[in-house]
């Protein structure tokens, strides 16, 4: 050192200042980038995605890396600077040295790169990353002694390496959705939280109940059959013999239609157009029955229980209108709600789904096995309620208006606000 000169040993010393800010700013850099998107990008055949993604498969690596690098630079800097400051103040210059190097390696070393660094975290990762490829190779030695060393310690202290830190549940990977949506708009944001919801609500919540099931009775007279044919609103109906229990499958209106039409039209033709049903476990998540019809192309299946009984029926429109909402109608001029002058106040048909009520009331009642408000009252009363009976559940006030074959027909609610409960 003392053959080189003093504007030389300046020169080197500004040169390992720009390298300590490039090892501190790529760091921060390569931490903090959206791995999902750094993913989009490797896909797309971006050679620094690539790289950093290689790179950050084994983060204790790339961390040795750098920390090697920078520690070492820092150890140089401090040695550098000493040397200048004796030359140029004599012994008082490791005093002005130290506090001096203290003010420039937290601003121009630490700082200021490290915020750079998650500024534009993206275009930094990928650019240092291909520098970092060949470096970890030249000193993988020095770095897996480093690592092994750190490991050892580690095994040492009792810690464990949390393997399932990667993994977002589903109410993480929304809040990841939200912060990262700067440009999707309400609508398409609230589709793609819908779609992450399927996962938690089984069909039983959006199945009609069985005792709402429209169907075509074969067991009626040819002259009811044809009509309530005629008269019906769907396009795809269940056809059984005296109960839905005995379910023979489905028929579309459009085949049966040329028969309606000539008046020919009898038993044995009816029974030749109908399709198989299909049957749905109960229990089935609405994400995974999504990809069942689809797989077994079908629009509409009926749940079954454990015992083979049916529940309910559940059409391909249900689940899609979980994702996009009602297809036709205002959630608020639902019938099974209907909303009064009283903003807090609502008559509830008994066999509207909890998850309807909850989405549409802004509210949240919890249920054990419930589905619907009947079951949500019965499971709290253990018996069926008096007309007239006022049940107050959760804080809010359920009152009985209307029973009908031994099940909760129509009640009316009141809500209470958050505040109040």
């Amino acid at each position: 050192m003392n053959d080189i000169s003093t504007e030389f040993l300046i020169i080197i010393l500004i040169i390992l200042f720009f390298l300590s800010a490039f090892f501190s700013g790529s760091e921060t850099a390569l931490m903090s980038i959206n791995k999902y998107k750094m993913r989009h990008q490797a896909k797309l055949n971006n050679k620094g995605a690539k790289a950093a993604k290689k790179l950050l498969e084994n983060p204790d690596k790339i961390i040795g890396v750098i920390l090697l690098g920078n520690n070492l630079t820092n150890i140089v800097i401090t040695q550098i600077a000493t040397i200048i400051s004796l030359r140029l103040y004599g012994d008082i210059g490791i005093a002005i040295a130290t506090g001096l190097l203290t003010i420039f390696i937290l601003i121009f070393a630490e700082l200021t790169p490290k915020t750079i660094g998650e500024m534009h975290s993206e275009k930094i990762a990928y650019s240092s990353s291909l520098l970092y490829k060949p470096m970890l190779l030249i000193l993988y030695p020095f770095v897996f002694l480093i690592n092994l060393i750190a490991n050892t310690i580690i095994k040492m202290l009792g810690l464990k390496n949390n393997v399932s830190k990667s993994t977002l549940s589903a109410e993480e990977l929304k809040t990841v959705l939200t912060e990262s949506s700067l440009k999707l708009t309400k609508t398409r944001l609230k589709m793609l939280e819908s779609i992450i919801d399927l996962e938690k609500a089984t069909v039983e919540d959006i199945m009609i109940p069985r005792s709402d099931i429209y169907g075509i009775d074969l067991a009626d007279d040819i002259a009811t059959v044809v009509n309530n044919f005629k008269n019906t609103p769907y396009t795809r109906i269940p056809v059984f013999e005296d109960n839905i229990e005995n379910l023979l499958g489905l028929i579309h209106v459009k085949k049966i239609a040329p028969m309606l039409a000539s008046r020919s039209i009898d038993e044995n033709k009816i029974r030749k157009l109908i399709r198989k049903p299909y049957y749905i476990v109960s229990g089935t998540s609405l994400s995974k029955q999504l990809l069942n019809f689809q797989k077994e192309k079908r629009r509409i299946g009926f749940v079954i229980d454990e015992y083979g009984g049916i529940q309910g029926l559940v059409a391909l429109e249900d689940i899609l209108e979980e994702i996009v909402g009602d297809f036709t109608s205002d959630p608020s001029g639902n019938e099974e709600i209907i909303s009064t002058e009283n903003e807090n106040i609502f008559y509830i048909d008994g066999g509207a789904h909890i998850r309807e009520v909850n989405q549409n009331l802004k509210i949240n009642l919890k249920s054990k096995e419930a589905k619907t408000i009947n079951g949500f009252i019965l499971e709290h009363t253990e018996n069926l309620p008096q007309i007239g009976d006022i049940i107050k559940i959760q804080g809010h006030t359920f009152k009985i208006v209307e029973n009908l074959d031994n099940a909760v027909k129509t009640i009316h609610l009141e809500i209470k606000n958050e505040k109040e409960l």
